[in-house]
């Protein structure tokens, strides 16, 4: 499949579920309402971050590693699934040593720090990253059609659920309405899973076998996952340490408050991330000049389209955040005013940094990651303690402003790039049928 037609169908697909997020996003914070909306935060992201701990970034070198033929990928699945389980069961002990010391709080709201919670915790944990495996499969061998298709259906899902059990017609716990949104979001997962195995032995020949890589190669998968692993541990704390600091300073009320505006802020990014799943792919097969060269044309492209996406998208929000999620949420908008400056640049590094994943210079993500990431810090225990949630969109809004300006400056000195790139157009840049061109194999 040409590059146009995958970043069609992916980029579609964001459409799509960009818009039916929006919606259970609308659902769900109708259910919880503020302080509600705060636990859910706070458990959505202990969820990523044990993916991400626990997970090793597995993912980033999976592309790499079968596009190179460095390994079979029977043997890869194998060694991965095997892996899973492992960590999977690390997961559960961690769960178990937080609530000993008394520090479960950090993962569970304690509404939900029971026994079953626990188990369902870590369920979700195995599911979503055994999920992430197997599409990052499908995706290394171009099925982004496959991808797109079944992520939309996979994304009504829950949104027809809520909507059910917002309109009573499924019955919840109204004292406690999160505990039922957490058993939703298990249910979601194991039918997930279980559409994503289907498709996966459906168009793929790849099955498990009685065989894993060698030692040799499962150190150089380790080595390799590394740098991309420690630089994924620092992004994240960049841009999720936030909501932590807020619930310590604030609690989960203004928490709620808060996520609401960086979530619907990020909704900018369908764009940058949509090119980028699909240029890491492509990036990783053809020559270096020719990736940067798509790069540079889609970081312009992304860059352009989240500055349009970002003036429509705040008149909208101006007049909509009151009636779509209630008065109690009116200071979403002027969170999101603060989130801008950071949000619309930022689609640069998540362009430039599948370029650098896709051909293996992790390091760069990393020391630009660990550097941002001691400068967010600093930021966020200064800045929401004493200015509250704008402190908190203000310290998030200029470490975006901070990556992207470090990551654009490496990507300039790396491949001898002039530092005006973004601003350099072909001519007829911005025709449809110039940009279309972009998109052509």
């Amino acid at each position: 499949m040409s590059l146009k037609k995958s970043i069609s169908f992916t980029f579609t697909a964001q459409i799509i579920n960009t818009i039916i997020g929006f919606f259970t996003s609308v659902i769900i914070t109708r259910i919880l309402g503020a302080e509600g909306r705060g636990e859910y935060a706070i458990y959505i992201n202990s969820i990523a971050f044990a993916v991400l701990f626990f997970g090793f970034s597995i993912n980033s070198t999976i592309p790499y590693f079968i596009n190179a033929g460095r390994v079979k990928a029977d043997e890869l699945l194998t060694t991965l699934i095997l892996f899973i389980g492992l960590s999977t069961l690390l997961v559960y002990t961690s769960l178990y040593v937080l609530q000993h010391y008394g520090a479960l709080g950090v993962a569970l709201p304690k509404s939900i720090q029971s026994f079953h919670f626990r188990l369902i915790f870590t369920g979700i944990y195995f599911i979503t990253l055994l999920t992430s495996v197997l599409t990052t499969y499908l995706l290394a061998y171009n099925k982004f059609k496959e991808v797109s298709i079944y992520s939309v259906f996979l994304q009504a899902l829950p949104a027809v659920i809520y909507l059910l059990m917002f309109t009573n017609l499924i019955p919840y716990n109204h004292n406690n309405p999160f505990e039922s949104v957490a058993i939703v979001m298990a249910i979601v997962a194991l039918l997930t899973v279980i559409v994503v195995i289907f498709v996966f032995n459906t168009v793929l020949p790849v099955k498990l076998i009685n065989k894993t890589i060698s030692r040799h190669l499962i150190k150089q998968f380790i080595l390799f996952s590394a740098l991309a692993y420690l630089g994924n541990l620092a992004t994240f704390f960049n841009y999720k340490l936030d909501f932590w600091v807020i619930d310590f300073y604030w609690g989960k009320s203004q928490l709620g408050i808060y996520s609401l505006g960086a979530q619907l802020s990020q909704l900018l990014w369908i764009l940058p991330t949509s090119i980028a799943s699909v240029l890491y792919t492509y990036a990783s097969n053809c020559s270096e000049a020719e990736a940067v060269n798509y790069a540079i044309k889609l970081k312009q492209i992304a860059f352009y389209g989240t500055l349009i996406f970002a003036a429509v998208g705040m008149l909208l929000a101006y007049y909509f955040i009151p009636i779509l999620y209630g008065q109690e949420f009116i200071k979403t908008f002027e969170l999101m005013k603060i989130f801008m400056f950071g949000i619309i640049p930022f689609s640069i590094p998540t362009v430039l940094a599948s370029l650098f994943a896709a051909r293996g210079n992790f390091k760069i993500s990393f020391v630009i990651s660990l550097v941002i990431l001691l400068f967010a810090t600093a930021m966020y225990f200064t800045f929401i303690p004493k200015w509250g949630l704008k402190g908190g969109a203000l310290a998030s809004a200029i470490t975006y402003i901070t990556a992207s300006l470090s990551c654009e400056l490496w990507f300039c000195r790396i491949y001898k790039v002039p530092f005006y790139n973004l601003f350099v157009f072909d001519q007829n840049f911005f025709s449809v049928k110039k940009i279309k061109s972009y998109f052509k194999q």
